[in-house]
């Protein structure tokens, strides 16, 4: 089943991304893209933003109108080409972007400010992902990530859709688990409750050590 699932997950990042914003939509209520963008009142506006796994584009170019300098990263080619047209159509310019992998990002050392994934998949976990992510933020740099919005309301419709979350896996957050992955990674880790009208959206704020707290941990203090 989990292979199943897997594929399929995979299918609509990739081959069929022509339809994700479809089923992004109807599984939402209408709400994809206003559950990303709660992501935005976290994130620092000095300095450059990296976006993982940036998907079609609806936040990439929010914040890019927004007034961020981000630079979006995804593996899929198919949901590059899709930020691509979203952010030429809307801006008349291309979008920084690279494809590559978050367990080896192609940036120097304390790059970015800010790093942002909504929705990642369960690479986002990953002992490389973290150790990257870290590398590459500055000093007291944050790594905010939405996991996922747990649907409000028990209407039948609701209902229906909270079931096939369960069925796929999604809507699982043990956070105690999570918080000390992060933690074994060096990061502060701080979850937020974000409400909107058909749902309560997980944000996770993970900030990576200032060089006071690297000095500490260096010397044993």
């Amino acid at each position: 089943m989990n292979r199943l699932i897997h594929f399929a997950f995979h299918q609509l990042y990739t081959n069929l991304a022509w339809t994700y914003d479809l089923v992004a939509d109807a599984v939402s209520f209408g709400e994809w893209k206003a559950w990303g963008h709660t992501v935005i009142p976290f994130l620092t506006r000095e300095g450059r933003l990296l976006e993982i796994a940036h998907g079609p584009g609806h936040l990439h170019l929010t914040l890019r109108q927004q007034g961020f300098e981000v630079i979006g990263l995804d593996l899929s080619p198919q949901m590059a080409r899709r930020l691509r047209e979203r952010v030429l159509r809307t801006t008349g310019q291309s979008p920084a972007h690279v494809r590559a992998s978050a367990l080896r990002l192609p940036f120097a050392d304390g790059s970015f400010t800010c790093t942002v994934s909504t929705f990642p998949a369960e690479f986002i976990f990953a002992p490389e992902t973290l150790s990257e992510v870290r590398r590459v933020l500055h000093p007291g740099g944050r790594f905010v990530v939405v996991p996922m919005a747990r649907l409000k309301g028990s209407d039948a419709l609701t209902e229906l859709v909270k079931f096939a979350y369960r069925a796929t896996g999604q809507g699982k957050s043990p956070v105690d688990s999570i918080r000390r992955r992060f933690e074994s990674a060096g990061y502060t880790f701080a979850q937020h409750m974000v409400q909107t009208a058909r749902a309560e959206v997980v944000v996770w704020v993970c900030t990576a050590p200032n060089q006071t707290d690297a000095a500490r941990k260096s010397s044993g203090v």
